[in-house]
């Protein structure tokens, strides 16, 4: 039984004819006539006596009138409170970020998406991207926020932007005394390198290998907070995210571009292809591309 040959029983039974019945639903009459008689067929009994000038209904059509539209009704109010819920803004939200995002762009997501949606619940999980596409797989997030490129045939990815790495050094003692330095220069001072369980250090050492590059590497760290507290104070110099530039207001690190061939990442929001993305989701992501640091 379908949604649509209830409308078309109750239209019928309220004109008292298939062809104005067929007019209201705006539907040929032919194809009204068939599923009618496919809900008959269904049932197991005629709905209606087609009399000459007019159809009337049976015992059967008379027990089910009321309860179709009663169903109709029901179906009208659930549409109208999901409606209400997505224009409100009701709802529960959680979201994925990797810890290479967040630090620069979640404080100021958070921000204007209660601003925007204050009857909202948001929840945030930093983790790597591995465990964020697990997350969604398995139905425990709605959105993460990671860089491409992630292969699973059923993560959907929408990409936000490019975002391109900058050379940091410290102020004092800098390595570096020009505005910028070509890749191949990167060679020639100690390196601070993020751990390539994170998806950007792997591509910062994927970038550096395509270029033939031999780093120097003096630390390997697992936190990008930690590369950017050793630049500071002068241990060597790194490849970061220019989202970290822009919200660093600590004044001890210079930030430069590369000449040549220019590193940087895709940021994508990810979602599980086969789910529907809610309203809160769809805005959710619209705020993050945003107000990403540009």
């Amino acid at each position: 039984m379908e949604i649509h040959q209830l409308t078309y029983f109750v239209a019928v039974a309220e004109t008292g004819s298939f062809s104005r019945a067929a007019e209201r639903c705006n539907i040929a009459q032919p194809s009204l006539s068939q599923q009618i008689q496919k809900l008959e067929q269904e049932l197991g009994e005629p709905l209606f006596d087609r009399l000459p000038r007019k159809v009337v209904l049976t015992d059967a059509g008379r027990t089910l009138l009321p309860r179709a539209v009663s169903i109709l009704s029901d179906l009208q109010d659930i549409k109208h409170t999901l409606n209400q819920n997505a224009d409100a803004g009701h709802g529960l939200l959680n979201v994925g970020f990797i810890p290479t995002i967040a630090p620069f762009v979640l404080p100021r997501v958070i921000q204007r998406f209660s601003q925007e949606f204050p009857n909202a619940r948001l929840t945030v999980q930093e983790d790597l991207t591995e465990t964020i596409v697990r997350n969604l797989l398995d139905g425990k997030l709605d959105v993460g926020i990671t860089s491409m490129p992630i292969h699973h045939r059923l993560i959907r990815t929408q990409e936000l932007l490019t975002e391109p790495l900058l050379v940091a050094s410290a102020k004092e003692n800098d390595f570096i005394t020009r505005t910028s330095i070509h890749v191949k220069e990167l060679d020639d001072f100690p390196f601070i390198a993020l751990s390539e369980m994170h998806c950007l250090g792997e591509q910062v050492q994927s970038f550096c290998h395509r270029q033939n590059l031999e780093l120097k590497i003096v630390c390997d760290t697992s936190q990008l907070t930690t590369v950017k507290n050793c630049v500071e104070i002068g241990l060597g110099v790194s490849l970061v995210p220019r989202a970290l530039a822009l919200s660093d207001k600590s004044q001890q690190v210079n930030y430069r571009p590369l000449n040549g061939a220019v590193p940087q990442r895709k940021i994508a929001a990810a979602t599980h292809a086969e789910r529907t993305l809610s309203f809160l989701a769809k805005k959710f992501i619209e705020i993050v591309k945003a107000e990403y640091p540009a």
